[in-house]
């Protein structure tokens, strides 16, 4: 069913099931229900075409009705712990759970869908409690600025979880956005979190099933060295002749000190229309990444330093590390992380431009994070990179440059 064919009764009526699942037990876990936005979101879903993406939140069940999903579907994903986790590759349907999660996402797949003369546009639905954060102003600004074909919608309540916008922020007055952000008010008829109501606990204990069931873990490529000859070219120019290798393969590099600059030279042969000169917003470097890998381009995100990834963080361990996982392989963000660090040598750069976290990022994220020594593994492991279907993180040290 699509929005022309859903009234508001039906909704509701599709919310009211999955509450009484709730309620008897058989939903023991977080879940978040619509309600009290009906009307509003039956008559923006006239202008979202079929082809369109939709980007949602942890409360996405409208959104996911109106755009396609049918109902039996999205009833499984919720009594399965997905209800915070409904993908539909076919629909281009996918959501965060991460407040902030999806604007950057949002806006990669605009700049890809421009890139390619596509018509299809972009749908970001987000809480006004998005609309508190930083990655949401950036994102906003990116679209704004370039023009790209993605429309942000606040779906305002006044509220984040429990607490008044006034309570948060000193006033309750709208903040004034671009033309590509809209916003319409609504109250919610439905608590932040379940339903109000006590389940019945051991239905719920008899119900509950372990995370691999839910969500199984999927297969990380491993690294293993090639048997190469070893490399005649120094490590720059080894890096250099990888990032030519990406370039006419379809790469797409993103990052600042590129334009110019061409990430300390190693970007020189890749043409200046394959090189994305960001702003010095980490996070939505990142998202932009997520973002055209969906629409089928070959990112490559290049950071210059390790303690700017601290900022990034949340894009690279929630959103690209994620998303395969619990999107059960619907959608498979391939990027590569193209990273430095200062690791001493005649400019060094006091503590914090000096850290290595390469340690912390193998901990936090289960994709390759490799790191070459030599020339002839810096090449390899960009032919690596290049061959997997998910993300790769390489780590550079500027002492080999």
């Amino acid at each position: 069913m699509r929005a022309d064919e859903w009234s508001s009764s039906g909704l509701i009526d599709f919310v009211d099931k999955a509450a009484e699942l709730h309620d008897g037990g058989y939903l023991p876990f977080a879940i978040h229900l619509p309600g009290g936005n009906e009307e509003q979101l039956i008559e923006l879903f006239k202008e979202v075409k079929e082809s369109d993406y939709v980007l949602s939140t942890h409360r996405n069940w409208y959104h996911a009705l109106l755009h396609g999903v049918p109902e039996d579907a999205l009833l499984e994903r919720i009594k399965t712990a997905r209800s915070m986790f409904v993908f539909d590759r076919q629909r281009n349907f996918l959501v965060s759970a991460i407040i902030g999660g999806t604007p950057a996402i949002a806006v990669g797949i605009g700049v890809a869908l421009k890139r390619k003369g596509s018509s299809q546009r972009v749908w970001c639905f987000v809480g006004d409690g998005i609309e508190d954060t930083g990655h949401f102003a950036e994102a906003v600004r990116y679209v704004d600025g370039f023009d790209l074909p993605v429309t942000f919608v606040i779906e305002d309540d006044g509220m984040a979880v429990e607490a008044s916008k006034e309570s948060r922020w000193g006033t309750g007055k709208d903040l004034v956005w671009p033309d590509c952000v809209r916003r319409y008010k609504y109250k919610k008829s439905r608590p932040h979190i379940r339903t109000g109501n006590f389940a019945d606990l051991e239905v719920m204990k008899k119900t509950k099933k372990d995370a691999e069931f839910y969500f199984p873990k999927i297969s990380t490529p491993q690294y293993s060295k090639s048997e190469l000859a070893e490399s005649t070219l120094s490590f720059k120019e080894a890096v250099t002749s990888s990032m030519t290798k990406i370039g006419q393969a379809g790469g797409v590099f993103i990052g600042y000190s590129i334009t110019p600059g061409d990430a300390m030279g190693t970007l020189s042969n890749v043409p200046l229309d394959q090189k994305i000169e960001t702003p010095v917003a980490e996070n939505l470097m990142v998202g932009l990444g997520i973002g055209m890998s969906i629409e089928g381009l070959i990112p490559v995100v290049y950071f210059e330093r390790h303690d700017f990834l601290l900022v990034a963080a949340d894009a690279i361990v929630n959103h690209l590390a994620k998303m395969e996982r619990i999107s059960h392989g619907e959608f498979k963000p391939k990027v590569i992380l193209k990273t430095v660090i200062d690791d001493g040598g005649l400019f060094y750069s006091g503590p914090t431009h000096s850290q290595d976290f390469t340690n912390a990022f193998r901990n936090m994220v289960d994709f390759p994070v490799l790191v070459p020594n030599d020339a002839s593994e810096a090449i390899d492991m960009y032919d690596f990179a290049l061959r997997c279907e998910g993300p790769v993180m390489i780590v550079e040290k500027k002492s080999l440059f």
